[in-house]
């Protein structure tokens, strides 16, 4: 006699891990982009004369001409490949298993769309671009072999005397910064930098923020190979988060300010394909949207990139 055996479907489903993605929206926001929407401008003041004092040398004044310029970023198409669930499947399963894939889809453009972003804020002018000075340590990014130079106080001031300098305050906004789990562990090891901690405030905790450092909300994101999606090449050109790693490239933080960079949201479409023709019954999902991201000025004020140097 055959031994019966039985299975217990749980409800319970173990979902798909994805990194951090709440940095992109510390950003302004362009939201409600059309399907068709390819490129966003945004209006750019110019310089105008410094303002004089005393009398004038002669009247009538000298006219000056008015003039501004203009910004435009390009958005692109962010999807997934349509999903088939087949109708034995769904079945079989003790979960809407629909929903959690029509989630999933939500949660790979989502990381896709913070990818991109980061991508689109890494500056590339070499003044904008710093690197870490510390001592020689062991990196957890996969693909890194050299040692790299750890993230000190001194790097934190010195990024902090830039973001001053760079005079955008007087716009408002705030400054973040979003750091890879190393980076976030060296500053751990600095005294000052961890007073948060003793406070018991967790109000930033749940905004995605881990702590306030020198005024600057720090995220931590980390990719399955354990950077923040901020590469660069030796010579200062920013890559693709998705980029293969490899030991000559150089990751770290980014720092921003959130009215100095822009994104251009459009709205998720999910199409829902009940009883396929042909697929025995099941239902094909997709989502798409559009999406863009830019630094909003040309001279990169109020972005700031600083790289783990090797050590």
């Amino acid at each position: 006699m055959a031994e019966i055996r039985t299975t217990l479907y749980s409800k319970e489903l173990q979902k798909q891990i994805f990194p951090d993605n709440d940095f992109y929206k510390k950003s302004v926001a362009e939201t409600g982009v059309a399907d068709t929407t390819e490129t966003v401008e945004k209006p750019v003041q110019t310089p105008i004369g410094k303002a004089k004092e005393g009398k004038p040398k002669s009247l009538p004044l000298e006219i000056e001409v008015s003039t501004d310029t203009k910004k435009t970023y390009n958005t692109t198409l962010i999807y997934c490949q349509p999903l088939l669930i087949d109708s034995q499947s769904e079945l079989l399963t003790n979960y809407s298993k629909r929903q959690t894939k029509q989630e999933q889809q939500a949660g790979e453009m989502n990381n896709k769309i913070a990818a991109y972003a980061a991508y689109h804020w890494s500056p590339t002018k070499s003044t904008n671009i710093l690197k870490t000075t510390g001592d020689a340590r062991k990196s957890n990014i996969l693909g890194l072999t050299s040692d790299r130079k750890a993230l000190t106080k001194d790097d934190l001031l010195t990024l902090h005397n830039l973001m001053m300098r760079m005079n955008v305050s007087g716009i408002g906004g705030k400054w973040y910064g979003m750091v890879t789990p190393d980076q976030y562990s060296d500053l751990l090891k600095v005294p000052e930098f961890v007073d948060y901690y003793k406070t018991g405030n967790s109000t930033k905790l749940l905004t995605g923020a881990v702590g306030i450092i020198l005024g600057i909300e720090i995220f931590v994101r980390t990719t399955d190979e354990g950077h923040s999606g901020i590469l660069y090449k030796a010579n200062g050109t920013p890559l693709q988060g998705d980029s293969e790693i490899k030991d000559e490239l150089l990751t770290g933080g980014l720092f921003w300010n959130d009215k100095m960079v822009c994104r251009a949201e459009g709205m998720v479409r999910t199409v829902v394909n009940e009883n396929a023709p042909g697929y025995l019954g099941g239902t094909i999902i997709e989502s798409f949207t559009r999406f863009g991201a830019d630094i909003i000025r040309d001279d990169q004020k109020g972005v700031i990139a600083l790289s783990e140097d090797k050590g």
